[in-house]
């Protein structure tokens, strides 16, 4: 079922755009094929740009108030749930403008499955060289940690967009050992996260 979910998902993303600019990477179909578009970039040590996606929303005006920018791990684990099928974390980085003229920016991190954080739980991340857990908040609807705070939103924003890499240790129900998502970051673009408000 699990497989016709992610076909689907493909489908209709393929479908209607999204409003990104690419599908997701390619994951094993657990049949010697790959369901999605794109494929692994290297390592964590790659020179390379990692494959940041960019999306916006605007109002009637034209004037842009939300901005995501998605980045997918360059590695895969084995799905607990469906033998033969892998699973690719990944994160949004997302600007959006606030009432009264002010902008928050936070960090998602989708974790592909089921993770053992309910309701609160540190994540232990490294950035570059420096390892350093996160209390974050999990939604089993998703699968979606996001930081308790704004302020911890803040810091995590800015660590994924200037940061060179990133590990992602994640407790994934169903598995024996935690996983080490690797994220490739270089090459972020700031300027295609601008919002209107930043010109005032």
């Amino acid at each position: 079922m699990k497989r016709l979910f992610a076909l689907g998902l493909v489908a209709i993303l393929s479908g209607c755009g999204g409003g990104y600019d690419s599908l997701p990477p390619q994951v094993s179909n657990g049949g010697g094929g790959t369901i999605g578009a794109g494929g692994t970039i290297g390592s964590g040590g790659s020179k390379e740009d990692g494959e940041w996606r960019y999306s916006s929303v605007d109002n009637s005006a034209g004037e842009v108030f939300n901005a995501k920018a998605e980045n997918n791990a360059i590695n895969t684990y084995p799905d607990p749930e469906v033998s033969g099928l892998n699973a690719r974390p990944f994160i949004i980085a997302e600007r959006q403008r606030l009432l009264p003229g002010t902008v928050s920016e936070s960090i998602k991190i989708f974790a592909g499955s089921a993770v053992a954080c309910v309701p609160t739980c540190q994540i232990p991340i490294k950035f570059n060289s420096n390892r350093q857990s996160y209390l974050m908040q999990y939604s089993t609807l998703d699968e979606v940690l996001v930081p308790v705070s704004a302020e911890v939103g803040k810091d995590l924003f800015d660590k994924f967009t200037k940061s060179n890499s990133a590990v992602i240790t994640l407790p994934i129900i169903g598995l024996s050992d935690n996983v080490e998502s690797e994220f490739n970051l270089r090459g972020y673009e700031a300027d295609r996260m601008k919002l209107n408000i930043d010109s005032l």
